[in-house]
């Protein structure tokens, strides 16, 4: 692929997610004009291009179709200039939002090439986390790969889609400094023993002091200047780099151990703004991180359902959050300020797989290869299953267990494809993995999880919302963010269509609630088979409140309602 070819193909791909999520979002109605023909007047400008809506109310546009006044259109940013008025951005939400636009064809061009050179097969013999940054991240986030912050250097060292290693700085942090640190951090699969035992000694009588990884991209840009005064006062000890070395996940801040997958997994700060805000780390939820995650996992091999559906839960074995000295005074300071350094030790993805068994994010199943070719597509074929009795172990494994764990615990878990793992045997999915409990978990406000033994000690420390909020967790977070986005491939390449995919996942829920009759009045108050659905839109938010700095994380909004996919009706002559 030539450079212009690449450039062309990455804004063409781009300006078709643009496209399709604001339409969804409600923020640009497109024109039908015949069967998949359709036109768009933006700033004075007519796009026309060849789609197919979904039955998500999604339009599916095909990116090389983009023409802006008959001619080939390939340029995002352009797009979006043209599209500030409908979009209802002000001058200078639409310039950072260019700016972030910008950032994530950087990214994708660094994609697309690694990409356009692999098959489907070639991807799916991959390691897990090689496999990773290939991925092209977040689906519903248009600038998915903004890292507002990072510069191309950076962007080759640091990004998933970048292929590189790095390894990290670590230091040790006076207690009297630490705010909060629980747990055991697992020392022993992070550093070697020789490196473990210089500290000790370089230490010395602080040989005891908590020590905590750092990204080294932090380290350079933020904490040296911004933990100067404890670092010169000695409450910091900089130990300089050291231990294994590590690849970026899609959610940048969390890395993978490269020469041993099945080690712990870390998450450090890294206070750049990705999709929809800084990539900090937060001292309220790792207190309780730990016991929470152990909990689950509790509960995981207690409860007879979840233990039959295999549900695996990638603990937090520990973690630790270092306020700044004087930042932490100032309560309404822009979050990012109290979350520049902490880090959190997490079980791994690949440390809950057998010996017979392989991982991949869900997300991976929303991958296409460089020719157009699904992943997911590839394992049906490779595993010899019908697509029925494929996508049949999908959902009871995968979507069931996170709709138990609502109706029968009250808990919702944020189920989008990079906070589930996928278990796979004989290219089959087997089990599900979740993790993240920092932030994607929360209950609701009635005493569900109360009745279901959680202590109130670890109610006190999630968000709690009503029945129809939470049930978003998954409808939105799994349905909308993942779901949506496979279905379509299905069709495309084995001719699986989307009505009889969301007839076969109603089946399954459907048999489920049958299974459990002692859950009824749970199924009312989380209900997944009404005929219509809230409509969850992320981009607006960006396009209300812009780039300003907030005390709080921000929230998405609510559009005009959908069509429960569940509900609708099957292709004629067809049954699940």
């Amino acid at each position: 692929m030539t450079t212009e070819s690449l450039w062309r193909h990455t804004n063409q791909r781009l300006m078709a997610k643009i496209i399709a999520e604001s339409n969804y979002e409600g923020c640009l109605a497109p024109r039908q004009t015949d069967d998949q023909g359709w036109e768009l007047t933006l700033g004075g400008h007519l796009y026309r291009f060849r789609a197919r809506r979904t039955v998500w109310d999604f339009l599916r546009i095909e990116p090389h179709s983009l023409t802006r006044d008959g001619k080939p259109a390939d340029s995002a940013a352009q797009l979006v200039v043209d599209a500030q008025a409908s979009l209802g951005l002000t001058d200078i939400v639409l310039a950072n939002f260019l700016e972030e636009l910008q950032n994530t064809l950087a990214g994708d061009r660094i994609q697309q090439k690694r990409l356009s050179a692999l098959s489907a097969g070639d991807l799916l013999e991959l390691p897990a986390a090689e496999q990773e940054g290939l991925l092209d991240g977040h689906p519903k986030a248009l600038a998915n790969r903004g890292r507002m912050g990072w510069g191309q250097a950076d962007l080759l060292a640091y990004s998933p889609e970048g292929g590189n290693r790095f390894r990290l700085r670590w230091l040790a942090v006076d207690p009297a400094l630490t705010g909060t640190h629980v747990g055991t951090a697992p020392l022993e699969q992070c550093l070697t023993d020789s490196e473990r035992n210089a500290i000790q000694q370089e230490l010395g009588e602080r040989r005891d002091w908590p020590l905590v990884p750092v990204h080294p991209w932090q380290w350079d840009h933020r904490l040296q200047a911004q933990y100067a005064e404890p670092l010169a006062r000695g409450q910091l000890v900089d130990l300089g780099v050291r231990g294994h070395w590590y690849r970026p996940q899609q959610s940048l801040r969390t890395l993978s151990n490269d020469a041993a997958p099945e080690h712990c997994d870390l998450k450090l700060a890294l206070t750049i703004l990705n999709t929809s805000c800084y990539r900090g780390i937060p001292a309220e939820p790792i207190a309780q991180g730990p016991a929470l995650s152990q909990w689950l996992w509790e509960q995981s091999r207690q409860d007879p359902e979840l233990h039959r559906m295999g549900l695996e839960v990638q603990r937090e074995l520990a973690g630790c959050h270092v306020p700044h000295p004087q930042q932490s005074l100032v309560d309404g300071a822009p979050y990012r300020y109290h979350e520049m350094l902490g880090a959190v030790w997490r079980e791994s993805m690949a440390s809950k797989a057998r010996e017979d068994e392989r991982t991949m994010l869900m997300a991976t199943l929303m991958q296409c290869d460089g020719q157009g070719r699904s992943l997911i597509a590839a394992l049906i074929r490779r595993s010899g299953l019908a697509p029925e009795a494929w996508l049949t172990r999908l959902f009871d494994c995968v979507t069931l267990p996170i709709y138990h764990l609502l109706c029968a615990y009250g808990i919702g878990l944020v189920a989008h494809g990079q906070n589930l793992g996928l278990i796979l045997r004989d290219n089959a999915p087997e089990r599900v993995t979740i993790k993240d409990f920092h932030g994607d978990l929360r209950c609701v406000d009635q005493p569900i999880p109360e009745a279901a033994g959680m202590s109130t000690s670890l109610l006190d420390s999630l968000k709690r919302l009503p029945p129809e909020y939470l049930v978003h967790d998954l409808i939105t977070g799994h349905f909308v963010t993942t779901l949506r986005f496979i279905s379509p491939l299905l069709e495309d390449d084995l001719g699986f269509h989307e009505r009889h995919f969301y007839g076969l996942l109603a089946e399954r829920i459907r048999a489920y609630q049958a299974d459990h009759p002692e859950l009824a009045d749970r199924f009312d108050r989380f209900p997944l088979l009404r005929p219509t659905l809230e409509r969850v839109c992320i981009n607006r938010v960006r396009f209300r409140i812009g780039y300003e700095d907030h005390a709080e994380r921000p929230l998405p909004e609510l559009g005009e309602s959908l069509s429960n996919p569940l509900r609708q009706p099957l292709p004629t002559g067809e049954t699940p």
